[in-house]
């Protein structure tokens, strides 16, 4: 695997790739981002319909607390039998708010360092799903002595099995050191206020993304030549000149995989449509025929498909319910194949992936989780012409209201300019409005927005 990072305007930038085909991406927040923040927030008011409050924190924001989310070992810890409406609350950024919604809450904080997640509110050990099991029974192990000396959990993260016990242990103390000043800090505020945020940007990309398999790193910025140092001693570090992400070609894989329809090797290609609710993605075999067999070319597909697909929900941040059509597949054996690829593929995540298996229809259901925003809200908006929808009006519905207009002109012109958007250069006939209007017509194609038009009348 190679890390990329590409740092513009002092904003660090970072890609990974693997094998070549660009993975995962990283771009900072316009706006700081808050996941993982910690505030001392207050409670505004409960609402027993939704099972939830609403916390006010510092930065004006009403983050949203399931009430599932108030754990038992927070009142316990705080000696409080239940909260109140008007009291002070402990709360970590769950999920950041998107653009109607405010910013989701917990009471269950976690302190990630590079190789541990400190949960002082859990007794819980939690290992990495993605390591060996001889991996998992040692840090295991490890754990249990770590909440036994702190009477905390943990969560014993993948490069936790790179390391030693002694830098585990080292970074527990860090992080129980730095929880202890959190809780002084927390008795003492008197106002809604951010008590801790994440780590510098630089500090962020390398404790998420600097794995064991990484063999080398490129970056136009030589002081990341120290910074890794702190992180890794046997990384090569390479320093380019210019903007790397122009260098490795992906701004121009990004537009790729942004759009809706994403072609595979094969000639088939993937739909992905996002909506409100979930991520609903069809594959499909475009004009490839090659195989005689329909279950072998479905299954040939199908595979490639989930390869893809996996690779795009990570590159472009998709969380949530995620429905996928693949090609219909008869024989057992084939749909068994495709989900153990999909498996295979998604234990390579960072996010939390859960595979729950194909419906009575076909549909593979699986979730993704997501804690920041995804790609789509990083780098596009909504159309403002068909809003995001897109569709707009026809061109017909279009040159009816037109025709209408001008059947309706005012009595005392003589002339007008009708103003279309370029596409109706083969759909409007230029002697049939002349023959409508009655007087002297100029058409000129030069509007900018297809589902209107602009006249200018004349005397």
């Amino acid at each position: 695997m190679i890390l990329v990072i590409n740092k513009i305007d002092d904003k660090p930038q970072a890609a990974l790739f693997e094998n070549g085909k660009l993975i995962e991406v990283y771009f900072p927040d316009e706006e700081e981002s808050v996941a993982g923040s910690i505030f001392v927030g207050r409670i505004e008011k409960f609402v027993p319909a939704l099972e939830a409050a609403f916390v006010k924190l510092s930065n004006e924001e009403n983050g949203f607390l399931r009430l599932k989310d108030i754990r038992t070992e927070y009142l316990e810890f705080f000696g409080l039998k239940k909260l109140q409406e008007g009291q002070k609350i402990l709360v970590q950024i769950k999920k950041e708010g998107g653009h109607t919604k405010g910013p989701q809450v917990t009471t269950n904080i976690g302190l990630p360092g590079r190789y541990l997640v400190l949960m002082p509110f859990s007794k819980g050990i939690g290992i990495s799903r993605k390591l060996l099991e001889e991996d998992r029974l040692r840090l295991k192990e490890v754990g249990i002595r770590l909440r036994e000396k702190y009477n905390c959990g943990f969560i014993m993260r993948t490069a936790s099995s790179e390391v030693g016990d002694e830098y585990i242990f080292e970074e527990a103390k860090v992080l129980f050191e730095k929880w202890e000043k959190l809780v002084k800090d927390f008795k003492r505020a008197k106002k809604t206020k951010l008590l801790h945020k994440e780590s510098d940007i630089d500090s962020f990309i390398l404790r998420e993304f600097l794995k064991e398999n990484i063999e080398e790193i490129i970056t136009n910025d030589s002081s990341y030549r120290e910074i890794v140092r702190r992180f890794a001693k046997n990384v090569r570090i390479k320093v380019v000149e210019g903007d790397t992400f122009e260098r490795f070609g992906v701004n121009e894989e990004l537009k790729k995989v942004l759009k809706r329809y994403i072609p595979l090797p094969s000639g088939g290609e993937i739909v992905v449509d996002k909506t409100e609710a979930m991520v609903v993605i069809d594959v499909n075999s475009g004009h490839y025929t090659t195989s005689e067999s329909h279950e072998a070319l479905s299954e040939l597909i199908n595979a490639e498909a989930a390869r893809e697909i996996a690779r795009i929900l990570r590159l472009r941040n998709l969380g949530g319910i995620i429905i996928i059509d693949f090609i219909d597949m008869r024989n057992e054996k084939s749909k068994n194949r495709i989900l153990e690829i999909m498996k295979a593929e998604v234990q390579k995540d960072r996010n939390r992936v859960e595979i729950y298996g194909f419906t009575e229809l076909g549909l593979l259901e699986m979730t993704r989780k997501r804690t920041s925003k995804s790609l789509d809200e990083r780098l596009t908006i909504k159309c403002p012409i068909c809003y995001g929808t897109g569709n707009i009006v026809s061109h017909e519905t279009v040159l009816k209201r037109l025709l209408n207009e001008l059947l309706n002109r005012p009595k005392d012109v003589s002339e007008v300019i009708i103003k279309l958007h370029h596409t109706f250069k083969e759909k409007i006939n230029k002697e049939e409005i002349k023959k409508i209007a009655k007087i002297d017509v100029h058409i000129h194609f030069t509007h900018c927005d297809p589902t209107n038009y602009e006249l200018t009348w004349k005397k």
